[in-house]
């Protein structure tokens, strides 16, 4: 067993950009073989890493399963504020990211835990009718909703990403891409491309200097048109009594007609109570007429992003937005 109980990196790698190419198909791979808590040295562990190396492997290593940067004694310094101003704020950017994303991280944890799926996957483990997929090893999903595409070339700003069959959702811009496609993604030193599948549920947090620094309020839940579920786990995050079942569930479904949006939150399941918490929907590349009918929404025209606020008592209930046609995707 070490898949069962252990962080596992993937040894002393160097700090070069073919072993940043290298982490992606690794980690992988130890999740398909049942090991799903992997990472590899953020920025390499032998060498001295560049600012730019440094940045694109903190942009993938804040999505890996095992965050961790570290590096040899008598090499360079490796935090990322020793790269400059800008590489320290590109480390901070995707470091907040991991950390409003923990909801959804944990639950993915808890998944391996109960069922074995990897936390880190290859596309193919999503797409097995895709050939496309099978010999892709430089994009990879965190979970069933994110797809990553790192770029790990010096001096690249734009790199090729393919896109499977379905509705894909650009993390940056809402912009809302038909698959399958091959496309020529642009990504400066402060992107790395992103994508969400539609119909996605993802539950993220507030910003966060460490783990528990202030409580789950709000928890924000972004939705992505299409049909789609994901099912929330929670525990109180410090102790075993999950063990003894102290922990819950939460299952949200999307489902969509031509002109319709229904969010549906089932009722709480388990001995685990949440403290008093609000909820923050925010709904994507939606028009102004899905805000009918809820007067504390507020809607953004440049996004097209909607964003309601409810109190998260545990009950079950719907939501429903009126959808424009021609936004269906």
């Amino acid at each position: 067993g070490v898949q069962r109980w252990g962080a596992c990196w993937m040894g002393d790698n160097t700090s070069w950009w073919e072993h940043l190419e290298l982490a992606m198909p690794q980690l992988m791979n130890m999740g398909l073989s049942g090991v799903p808590f992997v990472g590899t040295d953020i920025g390499g562990f032998n060498g001295n890493a560049s600012g730019e190396l440094f940045a694109r492997w903190m942009q993938f290593g804040a999505l890996a399963p095992f965050c961790r940067g570290h590096s040899l004694s008598g090499t360079e310094r490796h935090e990322p504020w020793s790269f400059g101003p800008r590489v320290e704020a590109i480390c901070r950017e995707f470091l907040r990211l991991r950390y409003r994303l923990l909801p959804y991280l944990y639950t993915l944890f808890w998944e391996a835990s109960q069922r074995g799926t990897p936390v880190l996957r290859p596309l193919l483990y999503h797409f097995p009718d895709d050939p496309a997929t099978y010999q892709l090893h430089d994009q990879v999903m965190l979970g069933p909703s994110l797809m990553a595409a790192p770029i790990y070339h010096p001096g690249r700003e734009h790199r090729h990403v393919y896109l499977p069959e379905g509705a894909w959702y650009d993390w940056w811009t809402d912009e809302l891409i038909a698959g399958p496609v091959h496309l020529l993604a642009y990504a400066p030193l402060e992107r790395m491309p992103l994508y969400v599948r539609a119909g996605t549920i993802i539950p993220s947090g507030p910003d966060l200097r460490y783990a528990d620094e202030r409580p789950l309020d709000p928890l924000t839940l972004d939705l992505y048109l299409d049909h789609g579920a994901f099912t929330l786990y929670e525990d109180d995050g410090h102790s075993f009594e999950y063990e003894h079942g102290q922990f819950c569930t939460t299952s949200y479904t999307l489902r969509r007609t031509e002109d319709r949006l229904a969010f549906e939150i089932s009722a709480r399941e388990g001995a685990y109570v949440p403290p008093a918490r609000r909820l923050l929907i925010r709904v994507h590349a939606v028009d102004e007429q899905a805000a009918e009918g809820h007067r504390s929404a507020n809607y953004d025209p440049d996004r097209r992003l909607l964003t309601l606020q409810v109190d998260d008592d545990g009950s079950a209930r719907t939501l429903s937005f009126k959808l424009a046609k021609v936004s269906h995707p």
